[in-house]
């Protein structure tokens, strides 16, 4: 039995979306400012003066074109000026696939890269029906939408400063729909004809649907004992011309195994834990600052020496380290007893089990591979660096103590086995071009799910195309 620890992946903070959005914010006010000086040029000295025109600008018009172009130009810098290019360049046209990649992480910052697609286009579907009478039609607005997305879904694949996906097109449309449902339902209202609260809903529509289709996605899951794997499919894989064959006898019968449990985190509980951590210590908590992400928190204490503390809210695992500008002192090595020791001053207690190996001076790294403790299992790797002045200054403590939670009733090898077949499995690579997979080995894990649970699954270990590949099939 192994275990595979769940994909991390970091969230963006508010401020951090905040940053980009004003960064680009000031590239479509420059050329707004750029345009404003060209137009200023041709319609005053050349259209006037020059040629003796008469024609007079529609002034609420012309603003609204302005404002849509800046923010045409506001959406390419955030699409292209944040990035490095030539590293994207790919496609993606299995549709919703974002959407279960979503779901089955369900890391805020899937959730964000989705919500961010579809309000960045909301202001689009706003600014057409304002500028012309046209787009009052919600089929050329969301014509304009399309044609806007798409354009800007090719430019990222040719210029390899992102991958045309199928979903972002979607998103976009979305966004379109929503800020036309926006405008009209504004303007319905405004005109305070009779009878035309039926307008107002039909026109609200897209963006009530939306919403209860959001609110209904994030209550669900809140609602599940368990959480989702980031290791389940997003979409089906092609097997059609895929040759699947094994020599092994998979079992038909469904058993019973545990599930675990980590001590999970949450801000409160994870802050508790970093002050505990310093108090332990005897670090004064003078210049205590928080940085709060959605699943993990750093514990900043800012001076001369300076120590910060990364905590895990999914396993409680966490990292801490001592900086000193002023600091000469080197690492060393030391007796392994003696370090033992001294890790139960910062709180560590290291398994009897624990496999103890030195990657440099100072360095030591104990790794325990899913040994059992009485009603638990205990897994993961700690690693810390001692210094000459007796201290460690560095601890990355990935050592969890997962408890059983109950026994449940897992699928059978053979339906397993079937579920790899008809491709409900997760391929990194898009193309999925499989010609043969040859099983070798079936293996009961356990992975972390979103909510912290060691869920059990199959991995399959494979030659796929000639190459190894663990193919991995939840089982519950």
């Amino acid at each position: 039995m192994k275990y595979s620890k769940r994909e991390e992946v970091k969230t963006m903070r508010i401020s951090e979306i905040i940053n980009i959005i004003k960064r680009n914010f000031l590239f479509g006010i420059t050329v707004v400012l750029v345009l404003s000086i060209i137009m200023y040029i041709g319609y005053f000295i050349v259209y006037k003066k020059k040629i003796g025109g008469s024609k007079k600008i529609n002034k609420k018009q012309l603003m609204v074109v302005v404002m849509f172009i800046g923010y045409i130009s506001m959406v390419i810098g955030v699409t292209f000026l944040n990035r490095s290019s030539g590293i994207y360049r790919s496609v993606n046209l299995h549709f919703l696939s974002t959407y279960m990649e979503a779901w089955n992480s369900f890391n805020q910052r899937n959730w964000q890269f989705i919500i961010l697609n579809i309000l960045i286009f909301v202001p689009i579907g706003i600014l057409l029906p304002l500028m012309n009478k046209r787009f009052n039609n919600m089929l050329c607005t969301l014509f304009v939408g399309l044609m806007i997305t798409v354009t800007i879904e090719c430019l990222q694949y040719l210029t390899g400063f992102g991958i045309f996906d199928l979903d972002d097109i979607f998103n976009n449309i979305l966004g379109t729909a929503i800020g036309y449902s926006i405008k009209m339902s504004i303007s319905e209202m405004l005109h305070k004809k009779k009878n035309n609260g039926l307008n107002i809903f039909m026109y609200l529509f897209p963006t009530v649907v939306t919403l209860v289709i959001f609110i209904g996605i994030f209550a669900y899951y809140n609602l599940r004992e368990y959480g989702n794997l980031s290791f389940s499919y997003n979409y089906r894989v092609n097997m059609r011309n895929a040759e699947i064959f094994t020599d092994l006898e998979l079992s038909s019968d469904k058993v019973k195994v545990p599930i675990y449990k980590a001590p999970t985190h949450n801000r409160e509980t994870a802050k508790k834990f970093a002050i505990d951590f310093y108090e332990n210590l005897n670090i004064k908590l003078d210049n205590f600052e928080t940085i709060d992400y959605s699943d993990t928190s750093i514990y900043w204490i800012r001076g001369e020496p300076s120590y910060n503390i990364w905590v895990n809210y999914l396993d409680g695992s966490y990292r801490y380290s001592k900086f000193s500008y002023l600091d000469e002192e080197k690492a060393a090595n030391v007796e392994n007893d003696v370090l033992i020791k001294k890790l139960k001053q910062y709180g560590i207690n290291v398994p009897a089990s624990a496999t103890l190996s030195s990657s440099g001076t100072g360095t030591y790294k104990w790794t325990v591979d899913m040994k059992r403790k009485d009603d638990s299992w205990v897994n993961g790797i700690l690693l810390c660096t001692y210094y000459r002045d007796d201290e460690i200054k560095y601890i990355s403590n990935n050592l969890v103590t997962y408890k059983k939670v109950k026994d449940i009733e897992i699928i059978s090898e053979v339906e397993a086995y079937e579920k790899l077949k008809t491709g409900k499995f997760k391929l990194s690579n898009l193309s999925n071009n499989i010609k043969t997979i040859h099983i070798t080995e079936v293996v009961l894990d356990y992975m972390l799910d979103s909510k912290g649970f060691l869920q059990p699954v199959y991995s399959f270990h494979t030659s796929l195309n000639d190459e190894e590949t663990i193919i991995v099939i939840p089982v519950m």
